[in-house]
């Protein structure tokens, strides 16, 4: 029988650090799961480092993986070995890991240890009982730091500013150790967004160009934060390797973090132009829960890629020529043809390219796996961001359904 690779306490190792520790190591193999609350141990079953299947009590799937981010106290295990399972989850590990924990603080998931074992897990974050915790922030992790790449180390103190919004530098980091809030800039003050983790990365891919750009976020310490320095002229020389389809790809794929980034604060703030900037736009593109392989470049026109959500359509990002659209066939951002729509300005011209896919493959495939790790960082960025936005959204559509519900009581 093969031994563990892995094992320890949920007490240090929550299932969502869990699976960003396995997931990006590309490894094949079953998390056992043991909880004194549960008569069974809880499966989740990896293949390259994606989530296939699981197994909680009678739970399987898709559904026993959200049960087991309930599963707050007990111990795990990782056996590395070929999954000998059927895949019947497909969802990216990022957003299953997303909706796990907003399906935790909303208490949609049963609960079993902690504070809250004996109860049902409905009272309001913050509770004065203790039960549930204030809504954390999601965590961008990422793989283990290639040394290689790490010219030197930066320490930062709890609260101190590493990154200041609208500041030009060149400089890129990956988190060694610590915690990072990624913090937006607003006119009615400072949003935190999101944070980063160890293996995570600081910096912008369009430094490694000759233009370069000003930095498009504030990132403060979260704790003591260890970074270490990446070496600028060997990712340059990189950067600088790849054909101009690729590059583009990339300057397109910072812009749609940075639109869904702007979009969700806009949410945020009460500011929701969908159906304006529907009006006069048709579908190219269709939400639709099923895979494509169409993949293209915008040559001319606009696009917006628009979500349909339950609390209505949500605004994402426009789009321009020289943006992609489409399913990427390398990178999940949680965007389209799965989902999110894409629709074209119907009031002026729209033409698409057809990129060579298979060769932007191949690319992807043969840059370092410090380069990769850079562009998954981004692309899982996008697909956090695109989750606070569903967030904002909820929340304003239930303030506006509870200031409702009190205009009707009088």
């Amino acid at each position: 029988m093969s031994k563990p690779v892995l094992s320890g306490s949920l007490d240090f190792l929550a299932l969502g650090d869990l699976i960003q520790v396995i997931g990006p190591s590309g490894a094949s193999g079953a998390l056992r799961i043991l909880s004194e609350h549960a008569p069974e141990p809880g499966l989740l079953y990896f293949s390259k480092g994606n989530i296939v299947n699981a197994k909680a009590g009678d739970k399987t799937g898709l559904e026993a993986a959200y049960a087991l981010f309930g599963w707050l106290e007990g111990e795990f295990e990782f056996i590395e070995e070929e999954a000998a399972v059927s895949r019947v989850i497909n969802e990216n590990r990022m957003a299953i890991i997303l909706d796990g924990n907003r399906m935790l603080d909303d208490g949609q998931i049963e609960k079993l240890g902690g504070l809250c074992h004996e109860k049902q897990a409905t009272a309001p974050p913050e509770s004065a009982d203790g039960c549930d915790k204030p809504l954390s922030y999601p965590v961008i992790k990422g793989p283990l730091a290639d040394y290689m790449y790490v010219v030197s180390e930066d320490e930062f103190s709890e609260g101190q500013v590493i990154v200041e919004e609208k500041t030009h530098g060149s400089w890129n980091w990956t988190v060694l150790e610590g915690l990072v809030d990624i913090v937006k800039e607003t006119s009615q003050g400072p949003i935190k967004l999101y944070r980063m983790g160890d293996g995570a990365f600081l910096g912008n891919l369009d430094s490694f160009s000759f233009k370069g750009s000003p930095r498009n976020i504030t990132a403060v310490a979260a704790s003591d934060v260890q970074l270490g320095v990446l070496d600028t002229q060997r990712l340059t020389s990189e950067y600088a390797a790849l054909s101009p389809a690729f590059r583009r790809l990339l300057r397109s794929l910072e812009k749609r973090l940075q639109e869904v980034t702007e979009h969700a604060i806009a949410i945020q703030q009460g500011k929701n132009n969908t159906k304006a900037l529907l009006k006069h736009a048709k579908p190219i593109i269709r939400q639709n829960g099923s895979e494509s392989d169409d993949f293209f470049t915008i040559a001319e026109g606009r696009a917006f890629i628009v979500q349909k959500t339950d609390n209505g359509s949500l605004f994402l990002a426009e789009l321009g020529p020289g943006d992609f659209i489409g399913a990427v066939p390398f990178l999940d951002i949680g965007h389209e043809p799965l989902n999110a729509s894409v629709f074209a300005a119907s009031n002026v011209a729209f033409k698409v390219d057809k990129p060579e896919v298979a060769r932007l493959k191949d690319e992807f495939e043969g840059v370092s796996n410090m380069f990769r790790g850079l562009i998954e960082n981004v692309s899982t960025s996008v697909m956090v961001a695109t989750r606070l936005a569903q967030d904002f959204q909820r929340r304003k559509a239930a303030e506006k359904s509870e200031a409702a519900s009190k205009t009707k009581k009088k």
